[in-house]
């Protein structure tokens, strides 16, 4: 426990031992789960049989989460705690995390459903983003995401109006129609990326990153996805095609940033120990696959990591022969290729906004009664069109409102998750890229004398494969915190002074994107 002086506290030892116990339960939850997703036979049958066990322990978990043995304990905890110092400050967290937890699954459903009955719609939303991302309600969100897409909108414009769009060649093998079906080309690009070889440069990149495959494994799965069963137990998937290598590696650069968060939470099973919200999660992939991965320092990323690693044939080259034929810039832009799309898992990161935007608006709208099902199909086209260009036409609803898999999950409230968490993200990077602590404990061993005034630490590190550095960082400011922070904001307040602040997101793209496109500014 955070508390340095020991107490004879029995209220909040019992009620730890409640929490562990329902802790303990949803992980192996979660390994059934995991196991259905990645590993059990396809049969009906097998399908069927744990279907069962996984609804018989949902109920088991769901008894002891609501069980008014629970209450009483989390009430005598909070007696307690009011002759604790500051010093106990975690556990006093603890003790909250329990009384939001069990108040949500125990009180909030009836309470839900009486403001719901008397027209309160505004608070059933404002019920689902807390679901997500607590502290971060609508009034806020509507504030930073006004000022997202003020700024986003005619950068998009203008970036699709260049008229320097850069190649997408680098990203395809030799033989494919965006490289002219030449097979008379570079002989050193292949015709076809080795499934092999690229599983082999995956694996070398996450373990540059930090993942530690004695507590963690990496399987391929038609979605990718991160599982943590505790920080002892953290578990990716990714997936990878012939025809493309580089969203692979996207792919399971970002599982690996929520990995690695799960990772580096402390580890008890008590819910102040686990990660603050999904946007906050989100900005741990969202760091590593865009603010290391889309930089310039990924094509020496690759092959640093790779460099380690053994695999292939004389028809399946070694890992590194995947990028380093590919001059830095062209891939660079390849990589950073913009274009208007109309589905949002294949959407680039300057368009991407503009869809969580409108599914935020739109969700919205439909539990506050202002827009009914039967109406979302024609304000989902109207929205992209006023988001991304009047051009742009939706041609059927499996392209349109049916493409996502959350509403029909009912996880209404978890689309503003993405954006919040790409902001985070963005924020956190300008704050390590200036931290001068950071700065002066690294740039001696990664900069050369001629670099040590202006270089660039972060990317000299990258460029090296040296990631343990980000990763303490990450611990330091974000992971070890876990839910103790009641928001994103009170962490970012907290931590760096401001809360959540679109300026950071912002400057980072513009900055990026005109250069890249030679946008004049």
């Amino acid at each position: 426990m955070a508390s340095s002086k020991k107490l004879v506290r029995p209220a909040f030892t019992a009620l730890s031992r409640k929490l562990e116990s329902i802790s303990h339960l949803s992980r192996a939850r979660a390994v059934l789960e995991w196991d259905q997703l990645v590993m059990m036979p396809q049969a009906d049958t097998t399908a069927a049989s744990r279907g069962a066990q996984i609804a018989a322990l949902a109920g088991v978990i769901h008894e002891k989460e609501t069980a008014p043995e629970l209450g009483v304990a989390i009430a005598a905890a909070e007696e307690e705690a009011q002759s604790w110092g500051e010093k106990a400050a975690r556990d006093v967290a603890a003790i909250r995390e329990a009384r939001l937890d069990y108040d949500k699954e125990a009180m909030v459903p009836a309470d839900l459903a009486e403001r719901v009955a008397q027209g309160g719609g505004g608070g059933a939303y404002e019920s689902c983003l807390e679901e997500y991302e607590r502290g971060m309600g609508s009034e806020r969100i509507d504030a930073l995401f006004a000022e997202v897409e003020t700024a986003l909108v005619p950068l998009i414009k203008s970036v699709l109006a260049s008229e320097h769009q850069p190649s997408g060649d680098p990203l395809s093998p030799r033989s494919s129609p965006e490289n002219g079906n030449d097979d008379d080309g570079d002989a050193t690009w292949p015709a076809l990326f080795p499934l092999r070889a690229q599983e082999a440069l995956n694996r070398a990149v996450v373990e540059a990153m930090g993942f530690d495959f004695c507590t963690g494994r990496v399987d391929v799965s038609v979605h990718p996805f991160t599982t943590s069963f505790g920080p002892n137990d953290v578990r990716i998937t990714s997936r990878f095609s012939e025809q493309e290598w580089y969203q692979g590696l996207a792919g399971s650069v970002h599982e690996c940033g929520h990995a690695l968060y799960e990772s580096q939470l402390r580890d008890t099973a008590l819910p102040v120990d686990r990660a603050l919200s999904m946007g906050v999660h989100e900005s741990q992939s969202l760091f590593w696959e865009r603010h290391v991965g889309l930089s310039r320092a990924l094509p020496p990323l690759c092959a640093a990591a790779a460099s380690s690693e053994g695999g292939g044939t004389a028809t399946e080259p070694q890992p590194r022969g995947v990028v380093d034929s590919v001059k830095d810039e062209a891939l660079f832009g390849a990589v950073n290729r913009v274009s208007r799309g109309l589905i949002r898992v294949e959407a680039d990161e300057l368009t991407y906004p503009m869809h969580v935007i409108l599914r935020y608006r739109l969700e919205r709208e439909i539990l506050e009664g202002k827009l009914s099902t039967s109406e979302l199909p024609g304000a989902w086209a109207q929205g992209l069109k006023s988001l991304l260009g009047d051009d742009l036409v939706v041609p059927d609803d499996a392209q349109g409102c049916l493409q996502d898999v959350h509403w029909s999950s009912l996880a209404v409230g978890y689309f503003p998750t993405y954006l919040l968490g790409a902001m985070m993200a963005a924020q956190l990077d300008h704050y390590l890229r200036h931290d001068e602590a950071f700065r002066a404990a690294h740039a001696p061993s990664c900069l050369s004398p001629e670099e040590a005034e202006e270089g660039d630490v972060v990317d000299a590190l990258v460029r090296r494969g040296e990631f343990s550095p980000l990763k303490a960082w990450l611990k330091e400011k974000v992971h070890d915190k876990g839910s103790e922070p009641k928001s994103m904001d009170d962490l970012l307040l907290e931590e760096f002074g401001e809360p959540l602040n679109a300026t950071y997101f912002l400057e980072y793209l513009t900055k990026k994107y005109s250069d890249i496109y030679q946008l004049r500014t």
